[in-house]
C-alpha cells in the first residue's frame, strides 16, 4: 500500500503544480489585456469628449486622422487579444504593437489639446 501511494503522489504534485502555473499563466495574460484595452478605452473617451466639443472647439479636419487613428489602435487590440492562450505568454510583438498603435492614437489627442492635463475645467480648455 506505501508503495502504491508514492508512485502517484509525485505524479500528483506534478499534476497540481502545472495546474497552477496554467493559473498563474492565464491570470497573468487576461490582467494584461486588460490593461491594454483600458489604455484603448480611455483613448476612445478622450477622442468623443474631443469631438464633443469638450476641449475647445474640435478641428474637423483632424476628423478624418483620428478615425484612422482609432482604427489602427482598434486593430491591433483585436489582434493581440486573439493571441490569448491561456498556458502560454502573450507573444511580446502583438503585445509591443498595440500598445505602440494606442500610443500614436493618445500622442494625436495630446497634439490637438485633448488631454485632461491640460484641459482646464473653468474655462473648457
Amino acid at each position: 500500500m506505501t508503495l502504491h501511494r508514492s508512485i502517484y503522489k509525485p505524479a500528483s504534485i506534478f499534476f497540481l503544480c502545472s495546474l497552477l502555473i496554467a493559473c498563474s499563466q492565464s491570470h497573468k495574460n487576461l490582467t494584461t489585456i486588460e490593461k491594454v484595452q483600458n489604455s484603448y478605452n480611455d483613448a476612445v473617451a478622450l477622442d468623443q469628449d474631443y469631438e464633443k466639443g469638450n476641449y475647445g472647439q474640435p478641428d474637423p479636419a483632424s476628423f478624418t486622422r483620428l478615425k484612422q487613428y482609432r482604427s489602427d489602435a482598434y486593430q491591433a487590440l483585436m489582434q493581440f487579444r486573439q493571441k490569448l492562450d491561456k498556458n502560454k505568454p502573450l507573444p511580446k510583438t502583438s503585445l509591443e504593437n498595440a500598445r505602440s498603435k494606442i500610443d500614436q492614437y493618445i500622442s494625436y489627442l495630446n497634439a490637438l489639446g485633448a488631454t485632461s492635463a491640460t484641459k482646464n475645467t473653468l474655462t473648457g480648455f
